[in-house]
């Protein structure tokens, strides 16, 4: 080495990465020659058993969904397209606190016009 670098060659042992970073074996290479690699034989490894998602929420997983989200399935009322929230905005208040919206002024105003009556 004329150039003066330091540089460690890669080593392979067995099944381990070929990195020079220390890391963890992979468990791939070393379950090759197992007939189910660790995932059992009776109850395998698929990659997606029950569908993908939501799949199957009226069907293998219906008894879920109705525990856990009644009334996720079915329809409700009528549709309303390009519904503008602001048509229907109406806060509901009690009335008895309806005086405390109105300023003292017309308060005032409004008990001396009672008290004419």
């Amino acid at each position: 080495m004329a150039s003066g670098l330091n540089v460690t060659p890669l080593l392979t042992v067995g099944y381990m990465r070929q990195t020079q970073t220390k890391r963890n074996p992979l468990k791939k290479p070393k379950k090759r020659s197992h007939v189910s690699a660790g995932y059992g034989r009776i109850g395998k490894h698929c990659k997606h058993l029950g569908g993908r998602g939501n799949a199957g929420g009226m069907h293998q997983h219906r008894i879920f969904f109705n525990k856990y989200h009644p009334g996720y399935f079915g329809k409700v009322s009528m549709r309303y397209f390009h519904k503008l929230r602001n048509k229907f905005y109406c806060p509901i208040i009690n009335i008895n606190k309806l005086w405390s919206l109105i300023p003292e002024d017309v308060k005032a105003k409004a008990n001396k016009d009672s008290a004419r009556r």
